[in-house]
């Protein structure tokens, strides 16, 4: 599969070949490795995707081993290699904790392979619902981190829940902290006296829904907005429309412009509609 990205970049999958799509000299072939780790991330382009999964995807099922460092060492020179194309949004998004995510902001189409000399081309949808978990499932994480934080990036391991929202599991707690500048953000609306960010700038009328969403999960949650804190927070458009996705909310401490504490909390499986 050929994929343009940013209206700039041809990726084709089949065999790792990525490069500027006005200059087929700019050719390069990423390692089989890069290869699988960038094409799982696109496809699930807008949603998180945690460590272990990536671990699973692109190591594990192929017989092989690896570990953090090595995830971290391919991220990075992906990171590199779309900065040297041109491209300088962030196009692959740490989650500290949670894991990765490839930015929905940018761009994604899909060029058919036998159409590529023709221009077709078809759209990625960012929120594409490429979930493989069955029912809903609802867990929380409170944590402290010493790694860069990307301010809103926290809230996107956007998830969908059925018509009741199972009881919170605490996963663990982490000590962690970092910056609030790190991603630009967007204001959604104010929660009490509690901001609530997202990191994509939607329409009114997605605004609102995601509004709802969010009034409705701190609701069946018992999510309070607290002294000094703000929330994080990101839905997936599949979830919004009654099918299977990610929900993610992160209620967040700040003093001296550092986030010193989050409660995290990630839902999967899909949004009743009554």
């Amino acid at each position: 599969m050929v994929y343009l990205i940013d209206m700039r970049i041809r990726y084709r999958s089949d065999d790792g070949a990525i490069w500027l799509q006005d200059d087929e000299g700019s050719l390069i072939i990423l390692t089989v490795i890069m290869n699988r780790l960038l094409s799982y991330l696109i496809e699930q382009r807008g949603q998180v995707v945690t460590r272990d999964e990536l671990l699973q995807n692109v190591w594990d099922i192929h017989g092989l081993h690896s570990s953090n460092h090595t995830l971290n060492k391919y991220l990075s020179e992906l990171r590199k290699h779309f900065k040297n194309f041109g491209i300088t949004s962030e196009c692959i998004a740490t989650i500290p904790r949670i894991g990765f995510m490839f930015n929905g902001d940018i761009e994604v189409q899909i060029i058919a392979d036998d159409q590529q000399d023709t221009g077709s081309e078809k759209k990625l949808d960012s929120n594409t619902d490429n979930s493989v978990n069955g029912g809903t499932k609802k867990t929380y994480v409170s944590f402290i981190s010493s790694r860069l934080f990307i301010s809103a990036a926290i809230a996107l391991g956007v998830i969908a829940t059925g018509i009741h929202f199972i009881p919170a599991d605490l996963l663990h707690q982490e000590n962690v902290q970092a910056q609030k500048k790190d991603v630009p953000t967007f204001l959604l609306f104010n929660y009490d006296q509690c901001s609530v960010y997202t990191t994509q700038n939607n329409s009114a009328a997605f605004s609102e829904r995601k509004k709802s969403l969010f009034l409705e999960l701190v609701k069946e949650s018992d999510i309070a907005c607290l002294k000094d804190t703000s929330f994080l927070y990101q839905v997936s458009e599949a979830y919004l429309y009654g099918r299977e996705g990610r929900a993610f909310i992160s209620r967040c401490t700040l003093k001296d412009n550092e986030y010193i504490s989050c409660l995290n909390f990630y839902w999967s499986g899909y949004e009743s509609k009554t």
